[in-house]
């Protein structure tokens, strides 16, 4: 599969229930170090070294023709399930009126937005488990606080390392002083 990079960050975190006494803590967390952004032509040229028979330009005329058709079904309130990927759906929030006839989605709704949920089937990639045990993690040692990094210290599969891959809990700073997901 590939490798992520993770960046060890130590960050200061409360702990204890709020109300009683609670002390100050340091935690080291996981942070994926991107390595970039890949635009619609870089992945058109990635799926080309993958032995297509379509050219680069008949790769991204289908992507841009697949964009303007989910942006369309999606403002017409339809969810775009892409099999083996996810499903994309719209999201909206609002605020709540104490009347039904006083609630208008002019003045109520505040965002309107798009969801995106990985495909969980069974055989996908995208599930944690599936995720955690294909990839690759290589990790360094970063403090937040100095911004300096040590070089790598340890790497290979997460499955065999322990833990649990990220995800769920609070942010450090949370009154749990549980699991920080990165979230960004």
């Amino acid at each position: 599969m590939g490798t992520i990079q993770i960046k060890k960050i130590e960050k200061t975190v409360t702990m204890g229930k709020i109300g009683e006494e609670r002390q100050k803590v340091k935690k080291t967390y996981g942070k994926i170090i991107y390595r970039g952004t890949l635009s619609l032509n870089d992945m058109a040229e990635h799926i080309m070294k993958h032995g297509t028979v379509y050219t680069e330009d008949v790769v991204i005329g289908v992507i841009t023709k697949l964009k303007s058709c989910m942006q369309e079904m999606l403002a017409d309130g339809y969810k775009v399930k892409l099999d083996g990927i996810g499903t994309l759906y719209p999201t909206l929030t609002s605020e709540g009126v104490d009347n039904a006839k006083d609630y208008s989605p002019s003045e109520n709704i505040t965002r309107v937005g798009i969801a995106f949920l990985a495909d969980q089937s069974r055989k996908s990639m995208y599930k944690a488990r599936s995720m955690r045990d294909s990839v690759s993690l290589s990790t360094q040692l970063y403090s937040e606080l100095t911004g300096e990094e040590t070089g790598t210290t340890e790497s290979g599969n997460n499955g065999s390392q322990g833990g649990n891959g990220g995800g769920g809990g609070t942010t450090p700073g949370g009154n749990s002083g549980g699991d920080y997901n990165e979230g960004d």
